[in-house]
């Protein structure tokens, strides 16, 4: 991808050239980690072995191997300290956290009491605290699915409220006009009576 500040329709030859230097090969770690530099979806990174370290303030372009080391170390050193226990096999770690020692199989986190010292932790103890400890959640993400599914019951709401929108008026109409002629008829029928009615009389007389 391009340099922060380039753009496609600015960017001279020479500039898309040196785009093509990632990834860099640095050397090798003292154990004979090959040590990469190169840039990533959340930034620019070092990989050595498996492992990765973010550049925060190092340019991937032009980091040098002795530079990269001490990245590396660095970063080993803040592990190291943050690491209490490592049960590998069992893809477990006990440790240091801002709010203090917990557990960790990545999928759960679990607190660890704080009459029991964090470092004489066994395994069947540490499987025991996870088992009991809710899955991890993911903050405004999860919350967002739970809106999302709930959608669609909002709409069939609306569309059941929106439904008895038809009215009964039109049916109505043919009772109306039935209504009138009806009516006609029978005011018809008593102009026919009242009108036989004068004729009787006038023979009478």
């Amino acid at each position: 991808g391009l340099r922060p500040g380039q753009k496609m329709d600015s960017i001279t030859h020479a500039e898309a050239i040196e785009l093509f230097k990632l990834p860099r090969k640095l050397g090798l770690t003292p154990r004979g980690e090959e040590i990469v530099a190169n840039v990533g979806r959340f930034g620019p990174y070092l990989k050595y072995g498996a492992k990765y370290v973010s550049l925060k303030t190092d340019d991937p372009y032009t980091v040098s191997p002795e530079r990269a080391l001490e990245v590396i170390v660095e970063k080993e050193v803040a592990d190291a300290n943050r690491l209490i226990l490592d049960f590998a096999d069992a893809g477990i770690q006990v440790l240091n956290g801002r709010y203090g020692p917990y557990i960790t199989d990545k999928s759960r986190n679990a607190k660890i009491p704080k009459e029991r010292d964090p470092k004489s932790l066994s395994l069947e103890e540490c499987q025991s605290l996870l088992a009991a400890a809710p899955a991890r959640t993911f903050g405004k993400w999860g919350r967002k699915g739970a809106k999302a599914k709930t959608a669609p019951a909002k709409r069939v709401a609306r569309a059941e409220k929106a439904a008895p929108e038809p009215s009964v008026e039109p049916a109505a109409k043919p009772r109306a006009k039935r209504a009138k002629a009806s009516g006609a008829k029978e005011s018809a029928t008593k102009s026919k009576r009242v009108a036989g009615a004068r004729g009787t009389g006038g023979k009478k007389t």
